[in-house]
């Protein structure tokens, strides 16, 4: 492989190369987290019980499926 070659083979790999997780968020201006509790969030007082976040997560599980398909 001539000089040549070995250049364009160097820039392409450069042009393609993909940044670190790190220099990624800082590319994007992403701070670390203080407090992984604040991601959580609080339930808002009109959020459903878990007996009804129950029986909709088994509805939403039955969408879809041939038991749900008209005869």
């Amino acid at each position: 492989m001539g000089k040549r070659d070995q250049h364009t083979a160097s820039s392409r790999q450069e042009q393609t190369a993909t940044p670190s997780f790190e220099e990624l968020a800082a590319q994007q201006g992403v701070l670390p987290v203080d407090d992984f509790e604040a991601l959580l969030g609080k339930p808002a007082p009109e959020d459903e019980s878990l007996e009804e976040f129950a029986a909709m997560l088994r509805e939403w599980r039955r969408e879809g499926t041939d038991g749900d398909a008209p005869r």
